[in-house]
């Protein structure tokens, strides 16, 4: 996990993790995944003794768990809580340890069940795809305000780390609604392709800036820095790096 703490160290953010209540808005494409980032997010929060809520419309928590795993992390000794946002899929035949937390299927009573929870990181990871579930745009757009309330709330009642940190694909059917979230949300990472062309030694860059709602943070706001770092995903981390420093080219 030591090629995070580069990225973190770009950031000026030492904990790995923005003030609490940041609003962190991921964004990429099919060839530039900001899913990179969840492992980041996930970790940072176990060493600050946080939990985890990982609500995914994506994956089922079996490829959360061996992509962690592959990175020296082990979810059980954790307090992660794993959402399906499939509900159209059957986990009966999974073990007990492999089940959901909490199946989406009604969004009253996810909410409901979000609000019972302790302060925890509340991480999104495919967002965008309720729209290819027939959901309209405004009706999204409030499902990430009222995620984005909760952990608020949760952060200004203390008693522990709370935030939201959401991962969405980025093209010309969720535009929009990905313009719509930039302007409320604190930070904003956008994973692309290189301008210069594909390379086998760098996987793309992550141009990393604040949002609209960044001006509002009390704590750490000047401290921040944008960055622009290239990266390069291998099958067991990620290697963060400024352009040009890869240890490939070196």
């Amino acid at each position: 996990m030591a090629t995070y703490k580069t990225l973190s160290a770009s950031l000026n953010w030492p904990t790995g993790l923005p003030a609490p209540g940041s609003t962190v808005l991921i964004s990429g494409g099919l060839e530039s995944e900001g899913s990179v980032l969840i492992p980041h997010f996930v970790n940072s929060t176990f060493e600050s003794q946080q939990p985890v809520i990982l609500l995914s419309f994506r994956q089922t928590f079996n490829h959360y768990m061996h992509i962690m795993r592959k990175m020296g992390v082990n979810l059980a000794r954790h307090k992660l809580q794993f959402v399906n946002g499939l509900v159209q899929a059957d986990f009966s035949a999974l073990p007990p340890a492999t089940r959901p937390h909490f199946t989406l299927d009604k969004w009253p009573e996810f909410f409901q069940w979000l609000n019972e929870q302790p302060p925890s990181l509340l991480i999104i990871d495919g967002l965008c795809s309720l729209l290819d579930q027939g959901f309209g745009m405004s009706q999204v757009l409030q499902f990430f305000v009222s995620c984005q309330r909760i952990a608020e709330t949760k952060a200004e009642l203390g008693g522990g780390y709370a935030g939201l940190v959401v991962n969405v694909l980025l093209d010309e059917f969720s535009e929009l609604l990905v313009r719509s979230m930039i302007r409320r949300s604190h930070y904003f990472f956008s994973f692309e392709g290189l301008s210069s062309g594909a390379s086998n030694d760098v996987s793309g860059q992550l141009t990393v800036i604040p949002g609209h709602l960044h001006c509002q943070i009390q704590t750490q706001a000047k401290d921040f820095k944008p960055a622009l770092l290239h990266y390069r995903v291998s099958d067991v981390t990620v290697q963060f790096f400024s352009p040009g420093q890869s240890s490939t080219v070196l």
